[in-house]
C-alpha cells in the first residue's frame, strides 16, 4: 500500500501537469525595443502600428510608424496591410492596447505579429506631431 504522501505527490504532479497542458499560449510574440529597431532595420516590409488614439500619437511616436487605433483595428488592417504573412510590430503607451491589437491581429490571420509594449520602454528615437 502505498503511503499518504505518495499519493499526495501523484495527485499534485498530475493536476500540475494537467494545468500547464492547457495553459494557452500566446498567438503573437513579445519583442523588445532592440529586436524592434533590428527588424525595422533589416526586413524589408515590417510594418509598424501604433494603436494609440490620435491625440497621443500627435504628443510623440516611432518615427515610421502608422496609426492605427486599437478600436479600429479590426476595420481598418486589412486596407493597410492585406499581406497576412508581413511583419508586424505594434506598440502603445503601456503595453495593454498593444497586446489587445496583437491578438486581433493573429485572431484575423495574421502570422508574424510581433508586440512591442509601451513607447514608454522605447529607448531610441521618437518624433511629435502627425502625419
Amino acid at each position: 500500500m502505498k503511503s499518504i504522501k505518495t499519493i499526495v505527490i501523484g495527485v499534485i504532479g498530475l493536476s500540475l501537469f494537467s494545468f500547464s497542458s492547457c495553459a494557452k499560449t500566446l498567438p503573437f510574440s513579445n519583442i523588445t525595443p532592440n529586436e524592434a529597431l533590428n527588424l525595422l532595420g533589416n526586413s524589408k516590409g515590417t510594418v509598424l502600428i501604433d494603436v494609440r488614439t490620435p491625440d497621443e500619437y500627435k504628443v510623440v511616436h516611432i518615427p515610421k510608424s502608422i496609426l492605427i487605433p486599437e478600436s479600429e483595428i479590426k476595420e481598418k488592417i486589412a486596407d493597410v496591410i492585406p499581406d497576412k504573412q508581413a511583419t508586424i510590430i505594434v506598440y502603445c503607451q503601456t503595453g495593454k492596447r498593444s497586446a489587445q491589437a496583437a491578438k486581433t491581429l493573429a485572431s484575423l490571420g495574421y502570422k508574424r505579429v510581433f508586440n512591442l509594449g509601451g513607447i514608454i520602454n522605447w529607448p531610441f528615437k521618437t518624433e511629435s506631431g502627425s502625419k
